[in-house]
């Protein structure tokens, strides 16, 4: 047994289903049949089918009762007790009426005569009345017979039990339901078992005729002929009973000739053998249903989920005989090797219903593609609502073209059939009829050049049809045809109102109409089908970034779609059809029907969830009145078959199902590449939002799943949470542009980092991974070195950190970091980071407490002209910062280390380090708090420095004050507990270059020593013991006692330590101080909807710095870990292919500083580092 047949009966032992009045007990048959209740929407507004039928049949078998309405479009409601008897053909959850043909009623004539009508009625009793899939039972009392209905595709089954000796049975070929009126019937005797005829009618469909066949287990009474022929015929025949008292009846179909309908019942049933072909029957209901297994959290959801599942099955129908034959859109005869179908209801379901069935029944798909074609040659143009060989141009739009391409695109259209599927759309979407006609001369349909109304609802529904076109012909190879359709489908600009902001009907000179009422929807007398102007400006599923810049941008769009669902207004007496609403969503009718998942399109997958859940679980329940709207063929139980899967096609045609929040802990789907299973773990009704989703193994950074993914098998699995998560990019680019400047405007080109490049990109097979590394690590050389020499030909260079023009010592020996391992490879490029060092320490010499500078004393500067302040015009700012000593000798130590060059280490580099000895020596405060102020008129508290610029006093303890954080923050306390471990490693290092290269040993005893005593005063002063974490290093410390407990994701940080080598990443202290930094006992920890990470105060609250998911992956051990970071870097950079200073918890899109070369460089780095690392295959795990 495989595992999708063992989830089958695991569900089928742990549920039941209790099926209207079909026993005391429950059925107890094996089958996922035994979950579907076919009276869930016979009531209400469902106005689904309820009868006998096999998925996809022909033949309708079910009781039908007088014709009292709207809610009577099938030929049943709940609601009612009459019975006029059982017929053969029905449409189910249609808001018209149509068919009911060929209408049998048995009775007792000693009991029951026939009415004035010619009709005869029955109490219709829901306690005697059994309904399974493909099986219906009544008792009728008062006609003193039990009747059985069953089916096979092209064949009515049904077997009567009397009370009494004789037997009634009334063929009534007049009446009908709906609109449905009868031109012209036959009825025929061919022998004394069988009879045959025609029903042809109009209504809905204008002519449309079924032939059929039926014939007896007995013998007809009635000795002489039945034949009749006229516009209408009722014929009573008659049956002598005896022994079980039983009479069965087999009843053919046929669109072609009586002829047809006897080899249809020839070919199908040739025996008498109900009990059989009941069976039959379920067992291609659960051959069917079986094609998706779920494991629901109650039976209620069994049963929901199932029946929705059966009525997605009913229609299309099929429409061709057993030989292929069918009768064509032109009125003739065809015959075609590929199955023909009917009840094409287009516009409710190219939504849902016929993408569910591109997944879950492939031969389905492929055969409506072939109907499609054939229903074009016939009549000229794609269907767009067919029913028995009829066009009725019913509803708005061009829905054939949409699920044509859609069929096209995933690969239901023969590759030898795609330029003539491609001409059928085209020619289809280029009649002069239904307004297509002023759309092709006004771009638009203006409603005052229009005899008919809903001008806005058709030109919508026009646009969303010639954007799937579009994407067809480009599939198929057609760029012109691409071309001219995708300007057209953004024919939609036209009927929105930016003052208003609604989609509204508008004047051949471009006025909208007025007066204009945003709430009313009367039923074809508005501007919009079925609906009104709340929920038609959101249709335009094809181009909602494009619908999003008409409303001004995203915050106005989603101003205006919270709104659609709190508001509330009056639609009027006549908007039937609007129902199930929320707000003014109405999920009740189709237009509304992918809104719900704009917001994961837009980012907010939280508020997607919320809603999909609160619509499948208070707008579908297991009653007869358990839809909020028409069945309209399947559409209503598609949307929830695939939103209670997880996902929903969005865009007509193309394939990309977006997710929402899976209703199932596991779901299987049977598909082509075996099976595709959808499992949601840690799910409940709480936890409903997507934390992350992995495909097969391997991390999904994507919100929606392509439909070849889907076909081919495998895991879906989402990780489910009770917070909002986002885990993609929501601004993800269609391409991957190349985003670095033009070569030719590049300020330094490497010849070693173009091939690393190269090297690395072509080991990732990830093309987001591929295309951010490109753009990244080659930022710092393509936007901000600026590499000259001196007049002694000695390398200079001067590095932006960005956006800002100023080189930061920091910034800028971080940034050329990751270079100097590639020196070896490229001596332009070592001369290059030569000039940044001796840039570096020239600058130092210069004003050692200077943290950033300008490129020559141009003055410039943000405190420039202070009062009291005096600031050298090579400084752009005088933050004092330990790390912008640390820094430079990190770069210089790492250089000499690679290259062996000892050029750079000249009487500026020593006169540089004494400079930064004597500094941090006078930055212990050993002697008083110096000479060094900063004071700034700012509105930023750690901008400037209290104290009048002095900042809060320290106690002299051995360890170095920072005036500054490494965020340019100023210090709360002035020992910043990172910058100092940096001190250590950095003056060590310089001690060790002093001492080989330069022979300075007594400076470099010097920097040993200081080196020595912070040490020690580290681990005497920064060490706190915490209630939860135990031993950890402290942020700031004053030598007083007090302590600041944080993190800032600015680097030299606690979590960064180890990336600098300035502790081990096996120090115990770390490890604790690593786990405290990252939680929310950390104050500038945030986590939310779009990530998790440090920030700091420098940006404000709840801003993440992508610099610290970065230190996290640096300084990690665990790959899950590792791979964790990735990812979040990569959904988080709002679609730029770069990284950036910060963003929000709440929105990646909401960031600082779209350019900032160091976390770009830092980005390059640790991709470089993990590949060097070995772990190419953990970045290739992610999807």
């Amino acid at each position: 047994m495989n595992t999708l047949q063992s989830l089958r009966t695991a569900a089928a032992a742990a549920l039941l289903l209790l099926t209207g009045a079909c026993g005391s007990g429950a059925d107890t048959q094996p089958g996922l049949s035994r979950w579907v209740d076919p009276l869930i929407g016979s009531g209400g507004h469902g106005h689904v089918f309820v009868g006998a039928n096999v998925p996809h049949g022909m033949v309708q078998l079910g009781p039908q009762q007088p014709y009292r309405g709207w809610d009577w479009c099938s030929g049943y409601h709940y609601s009612d007790s009459v019975l006029l008897g059982f017929s053969h053909s029905r449409l189910s959850g249609t808001g018209i009426g149509d068919l009911g043909d060929i209408l049998l009623m048995p009775y007792d004539p000693a009991r029951v005569q026939c009415g004035e009508d010619g009709t005869v009625q029955a109490a219709l009793r829901h306690d005697l009345e059994c309904v399974r899939p493909g099986y219906y039972r009544l008792r009728m009392s008062d006609c003193g017979v039990e009747a059985e209905l069953t089916a096979t595709a092209r064949v009515g089954y049904h077997r009567y039990a009397f009370e009494g000796e004789q037997a009634a049975l009334l063929v009534d070929l007049t009446t009908g339901v709906g609109w449905d009126e009868v031109t012209q019937a036959a009825l025929r005797r061919v022998d004394d078992r069988t009879i045959t005829g025609y029903r042809r009618s109009t209504g809905w469909a204008k002519d449309q005729t079924y032939y059929f066949a039926a014939t007896f287990s007995r013998p007809m009474a009635d000795a002489g002929p039945v034949d009749s022929c006229g516009a209408g015929v009722r014929r009573t025949l008659r049956f002598d009973l005896d022994g079980d008292r039983r009479l069965e009846v087999k009843v053919a179909l046929s669109s072609v000739s009586e002829e047809g309908a006897l080899r249809n019942l020839a070919a199908e049933l040739p025996d008498w053998d109900f009990d059989g072909t009941a069976a039959a029957a379920r067992a291609a209901w659960d051959r069917e249903l079986g094609r998706i297994g779920i494991v629901p959290m109650d039976e209620r959801q069994s049963r929901i989920f199932y029946t929705a599942l059966y009525h997605t099955m009913i229609a299309p129908s099929l429409f061709s005989d057993v030989d292929g034959s069918y009768r064509g859109a032109d009125g003739q005869v065809h015959r075609s090797e590929v199955p023909t179908y009917t009840v094409l209801s287009l516009w409710d379901t190219y939504r849902a219903a016929m993408p569910l069935a591109t997944l879950i029944d492939p031969e389905l798909s492929g055969s409506l593609a072939d109907t499609f074609l054939k229903i074009f040659r016939e009549q000229g143009k794609l269907p767009v609502w067919h029913l028995a060989g009829n066009e009725t141009d019913c509803m708005v739009g061009n829905p054939g073209v949409i699920v044509l391409a859609d069929l096209l695109l995933k690969g239901f259209v023969p590759e030898e059939r795609l330029q003539e599927a491609v001409k059928a759309m085209r020619t289809s979407s280029l009649r002069d009829e239904r307004g297509l006609e002023l759309l092709k001369q006004w771009g638009y349909i203006p409603f005052d050049r229009s005899a008919e109304l809903e001008t806005v609802a058709k030109g919508l529904e026009f646009a969303i049809a010639d954007g799937a076109l579009a994407k067809a012909a480009a599939a198929a190879g057609d760029t012109v045809t691409a071309g001219q359709f995708a300007r057209r489908s953004r024919s939609y600009e036209h009927y929105f109102d930016p003052q208003t902001q609604f989609m509204r009907g508008r004047a051949s000179d471009g006025s909208f109409r007025t007066p204009f009422d945003e709430f009313r929807a009367p039923h074809m007398q508005s501007d919009y089908t079925e609906g009104n102007a709340w929920q038609y400006t959101w249709l335009v599923p094809h181009d909602v970034h494009g619908l999003i810049g008409l409303f001004g941008g995203e915050e106005p769009f989603l101003r205006k779609l919270r709104t659609l669902f709190v508001i509330e207004g009056d639609l009027g007496d006549t908007a039937d059809d609007v129902t199930g609403l929320i707000g003014q969503y109405a999920h009740g009718n189709e237009p509304s029907h992918h809104i719900l998942y704009l917001y994961t399109m837009l980012g907010q997958p939280w508020k997607t969830a919320e809603k999909v859940r609160e619509v499948l679980t208070t707008l579908y329940h297991d009653q007869p009145d358990g839809l909020s709207g028409n069945e309209d063929v399947g559409q209503m139980s598609a949307w929830y078959v695939l939103s209670s899967l997880g996902m929903y096609e969005v865009e007509p045609a193309g394939g990309r199902y977006w997710f929402g929040s899976p209703l199932f802990d596991r779901a299987e789907i049977a598909v082509p590449g075996g099976t595709f299973t959808i499992v949601a773990e840690n799910n409940s009704s709480e936890n409903k939002y997507i934390r992350r989703v992995w495909l097969n193994g391997r991390p999904y950074t994507k919100p929606w799943i392509g439909h070849e993914e889907v076909m081919a098998g495998g895991e879906l699995r989402f990780e489910m949470d009770d917070e909002p998560h986002v885990w993609y990019c929501p601004e993800e680019p269609e391409q991957y542009a190349d985003q670095r400047p033009a070569a030719e405007e590049r300020l330094f080109r490497s010849e070693a980092v173009e091939q690393e490049i190269a090297r690395v990109c072509g080991l990732l097979t990830n093309e987001r991974l591929r295309w951010m590394f490109a753009n990244c690590f080659p930022n710092t050389l393509d936007t901000t070195v600026h590499y000259r020499e001196d007049e002694e030909g000695n390398p200079d260079t001067y590095v932006y950190t960005g956006d800002i023009p100023a080189m930061w010592l920091r910034d800028s020996g971080a940034q050329v970091w990751p270079y100097v391992q590639l020196c070896g490879n490229d001596p332009a490029l070592q001369k290059m980071i030569a000039g940044v060092i001796r840039r570096q320490f020239r600058l130092i010499n210069i004003d050692p407490y200077a943290n950033a500078f300008n490129d020559g004393p141009t003055g410039a500067g943000e405190d420039v002209g202070y009062p009291g302040h005096v600031q050298d015009p090579w400084v752009f700012e005088r933050k004092w910062e330990i790390d912008s000593h640390c820094y430079p000798i990190r770069l210089a130590h790492h250089y000499w280390k690679t290259t062996g060059d000892e050029s750079v280490f000249d009487a500026e580099w020593v006169a540089a380090m004494r400079n930064i000895l004597a500094t941090l020596r006078d930055q212990q405060m050993k002697e008083g708090p110096g000479d060094y102020t900063f004071l700034r008129v700012t509105d930023r508290q750690l901008d400037t420095r209290c104290h009048v610029g002095r900042g809060n006093p320290v106690k002299p303890v051995g360890l170095i004050s920072s005036a500054f954080r490494p965020s340019d923050d100023a210090t709360t306390f002035g020992f910043l507990v990172p910058s100092n471990f940096m001190a250590v490693s950095s003056l060590r290092k310089a001690a060790e270059i002093l001492s080989t290269v330069n022979g300075e040993q007594e400076l470099a005893a010097g920097c040993t020593a200081l080196a020595d005593e912070v040490a020690a005063a580290l681990q005497q002063y920064a060490v706190v013991e915490h209630p939860v974490y135990g031993k950890i290093y402290a942020f700031e410390v004053d030598g007083f006692g007090s302590v600041q407990l944080m993190d800032d994701a600015n680097v030299p940080s606690l979590l960064a330590m180890p990336y600098l080598g300035d502790v081990e990443r096996t120090d115990p202290v770390y490890e604790n101080t690593r786990r405290f930094v990252w939680s929310t006992d950390n104050p500038y920890f945030w986590r939310g909807p779009a990530g998790e990470g440090i920030g700091g105060p420098h940006i404000g609250v709840e801003m993440i710095w992508p610099m610290s998911i970065m230190m996290r992956a640096f300084t990690s051990t665990d790959d899950a870990e590792i791979r964790d970071c990735i990812i979040a870097l990569m959904t988080t950079d709002a679609g730029t292919g770069f990284m950036h200073e910060s963003f929000s918890r709440h929105d990646a899109a909401d960031f600082t500083r779209a350019w900032f070369a160091w976390q770009n460089t830092l980005f390059g780095e640790l991709i470089l580092k993990l590949v060097n690392d070995g772990k190419v295959d953990l970045l290739n795990s992610i999807d």
